[in-house]
């Protein structure tokens, strides 16, 4: 790290970064955020220790120490230090740009914050504008809703969105670099540590996205499984057949040496409920498997390596709704890619007619349908599904039926 300092007198000094304050604040803790905002709200351009040591909300001066630090780093500080016992510490601190802080911040009047709220927004619309065409579109879609729900939350504050619209860049760059992993994983991959996402801001993101088939999970990723089938692990078996269904963790699925007792097929099933009853009463030689919905590149590749194991035509059973086309289409792909045959199965016209559901397809749905349909290797009976789905602009969900 550059620094310039400047030598008071003997054992003390007044140091900056050479950087300027940057443009935003980054995906800073909530806590962090909270904190900062008691420091700024007074317009006094230096501050001491002990002064913002009371106004520190029941922080500790751990907490308060480190986010001087940081802040120091960042650039926004000059701070003065003493050397004691060997060891410099800080007792003043000086603001570099504390209008454009507290407008981050969302402290100050109603119309710096519409200011601060409006300018963020921007910047989000600006940023959404460039995504590369490559970038899957359907995540482009999900992103775009996100920042038009946010911006229609005039009442949120400014900090709460910018934190938001961080994590939105967050998870697409989680998503171009095919990460795979926990919701700690995410944490730190977005943030300073596994905690920096509040609850309430997860609850947001599980709104607006499919986390787990995005690559992040709650837990450990794991894949339901169920059939008559022995997994091997070189003189270890494990003998699918007696259990209703078991969650097996990817990584160690991906381990398995060889299958026993092959199957004449896969059933692949989207919706979960569909698929423990079909689990309790799936017919022999049938090697069952829940599709969790959009599957992550780690779930489908744990299933290419038992598929080159045990290989066998696929059925796939999906929701009658644009996503479920794609999803069987995706899976189906797997298994073209292997030699094999696939078709979808109890998802169809006859499905899709039966079901008095009557849920009206939204403008991505629509966009995604026709997008699907110009598709010329899409099966006969999805199209069929697809092209009634559009002609009535309705949709149903397996449950319904499976």
């Amino acid at each position: 790290m550059d620094w310039q300092d400047v030598q008071i007198k003997r054992g003390v000094r007044q140091r900056t970064a050479s950087r300027e304050p940057p443009a935003d604040l980054g995906l800073l803790a909530r806590e962090d955020r909270e904190l900062l905002a008691a420091w700024v709200r007074k317009d006094n351009l230096s501050r001491s220790r002990e002064a913002l040591l009371k106004e520190d909300g029941g922080s500790s001066i751990e907490r308060a120490d480190a986010l001087c630090d940081w802040l120091l780093r960042e650039g926004w500080i000059t701070r003065k230090e003493r050397l004691q016992g060997g060891i410099w510490h800080w007792d003043t601190l000086t603001w570099r740009d504390l209008d454009r802080l507290k407008s981050l911040l969302g402290v100050g009047s109603r119309s710096q914050r519409d200011e601060a709220r409006s300018q963020r927004l921007e910047q989000a619309h600006a940023w959404l504008s460039t995504l590369e065409q490559e970038t899957d579109a359907e995540l482009r879609a999900r992103v775009a809703q996100a920042i038009e729900q946010l911006q229609r939350e005039t009442s949120l504050r400014v900090d709460i969105l910018i934190t938001r619209l961080d994590l939105l860049t967050s998870l697409l760059d989680w998503c171009r670099e095919e990460m795979e992993g926990t919701r700690r994983d995410f944490a730190l991959f977005a943030g300073e540590h596994t905690k920096a996402i509040s609850a309430a801001d997860w609850k947001w993101l599980e709104k607006s996205f499919d986390l787990e088939s995005l690559g992040v999970t709650r837990f450990l990723p794991v894949i339901w499984l169920a059939g008559d089938a022995q997994l091997v692990w070189g003189e270890r078996v494990m003998d699918l057949s007696p259990l209703r269904y078991i969650a097996i963790p990817l990584e160690d699925v991906k381990r398995v040496t060889a299958i026993k007792a092959h199957p004449e097929h896969w059933w692949l099933i989207e919706n979960r409920a569909s698929f423990e009853r079909q689990a309790g009463q799936r017919p022999p030689g049938e090697l069952m498997a829940w599709l969790p919905g959009r599957p992550s590149k780690d779930w489908l590749d744990t299933v290419r390596t038992l598929l080159r194991l045990a290989p066998a035509p696929l059925r796939v059973s999906a929701d009658a709704d644009p996503a479920g086309i794609d999803i069987a289409r995706t899976v189906g792909a797997l298994w073209t890619s292997q030699g094999l045959d696939w078709e979808p199965f109890r998802m169809g016209l006859d499905e899709w007619n039966a079901v008095s559901q009557k849920w009206p397809l939204n403008d991505h749905d629509v966009v995604l349908l026709q997008r699907l349909l110009a598709d010329t290797d899409l099966p006969d009976s999805m199209k069929k599904l697809g092209l009634a789905m559009l002609s009535e602009g309705r949709k149903a969900e397996q449950e319904g039926w499976l």
